[in-house]
């Protein structure tokens, strides 16, 4: 058996290999692994004098992907306008296909397998396309450490009254995080991000909200999102309530300075408020999709026409065929 090889047919080999990783990895399946020689060879032909050659490294850098990214920054500062304008539309492009396809992977899962603090991260990247999802845990981290604190050594909200836990609570996300309603610019699409609701300190009632339902999770709280019409709001669901204690919900208004709602508040502010329907959890996609049609809103009320698109694209695919439509 010959089991000699030229050198000619090695290196055919060997670049047909380098192409089929290039195109799995702009499929998302696995992460290129294009050297980053070769990476800033092909940025360099971007402003090559024959359109072909161009207009082919083009191609390819997008189908790389991420890993191409660093370069195309890099570029996207150069003296050539034709590199210039080439890397920032690049950048734009493989940003923008990273987000879809990370709506496209949730579009896909079940409404039990969706995660509404995993979604605000990514409803996050339409407006920081890199933002590190670790960026956000940390932060909710943190403030989960500060409510564990604020309640006392030795107690947890699996041992102390509900009344106890949620004022604990309330006091670390109002008084020591200063989150709050944002009244004065409240048609922004930055109060539908997770990451800069955290940073500016102002938001949504849904953000305010679902903030406060991932710290409570991180400490075995039982807090729901309620979605009520018009507003959003939380509750302590009495039902789970620790053996002993108290049974009735705890009703928060996160916008309106975190006060407490009683059902004759509700009653009484909120038109055809429906205590049976409107005091139960919201369905997990129904939420992350209101936080997608506040940001689109607004965006259009900002002009931003082409983020409005981008989150209708990113929306169709995760609402899926069971999904109202959007509106």
């Amino acid at each position: 058996m010959n089991l000699s090889y030229n050198t000619r047919e090695v290196m055919d080999f060997l670049r047909l290999a380098r192409v089929l990783v290039v195109l799995i990895g702009g499929l998302g399946l696995v992460s290129a692994a294009e050297p980053d020689g070769e990476i800033e060879a092909l940025v360099e032909r971007l402003d090559d004098e024959r359109f072909a050659i161009r207009d082919k490294a083009d191609h390819t850098l997008r189908e790389i992907g991420r890993a191409a990214l660093p370069a195309l920054k890099k570029a996207s500062e150069s003296d050539s306008p034709e590199k210039r304008v080439r890397a920032r539309n690049l950048v734009r492009k493989i940003q923008r296909e990273i987000v879809r396809r990370e709506f496209e992977r949730m579009g896909k899962l079940a409404d039990a397998d969706l995660e509404v603090e995993h979604a605000m991260w990514a409803v996050s990247l339409f407006l920081d396309p890199e933002l590190d999802k670790g960026d956000v845990v940390g932060a909710l981290d943190e403030i989960a450490v500060a409510v564990r604190k604020k309640m006392g050594a030795g107690k947890t909200p699996g041992n102390i009254p509900p009344a106890e836990a949620m004022k604990a609570l309330v006091f670390v996300l109002k008084e020591e995080f200063l989150l709050s309603g944002d009244t004065v610019t409240y048609q922004h699409p930055d109060n539908s991000s997770v990451h800069r609701v955290l940073r500016r300190k102002k938001g949504l009632p849904i953000l305010l909200s679902e903030i406060a339902v991932a710290v409570a999770r991180r400490l075995q709280m039982p807090v729901v999102g309620l979605g009520i019409p018009g507003r959003y709001m939380i509750k302590y669901d009495g039902r789970r309530a620790p053996a002993g204690e108290p049974a009735g919900d705890i009703i928060i208004n996160p916008f309106e300075q975190w006060r407490e709602m009683t059902l004759r508040d509700l009653v009484f502010s909120v038109p055809g408020f429906d205590a049976d329907e409107h005091l139960q959890e919201s369905p997990v996609r129904l939420k992350i999709l209101r936080i997608m049609r506040n940001m689109e809103s607004h965006a259009q009320v900002t002009g931003r026409r082409d983020l409005q698109g981008e989150i209708r694209v990113c929306y169709t695919l995760l609402a899926g065929p069971g999904a109202p439509r959007f509106r």
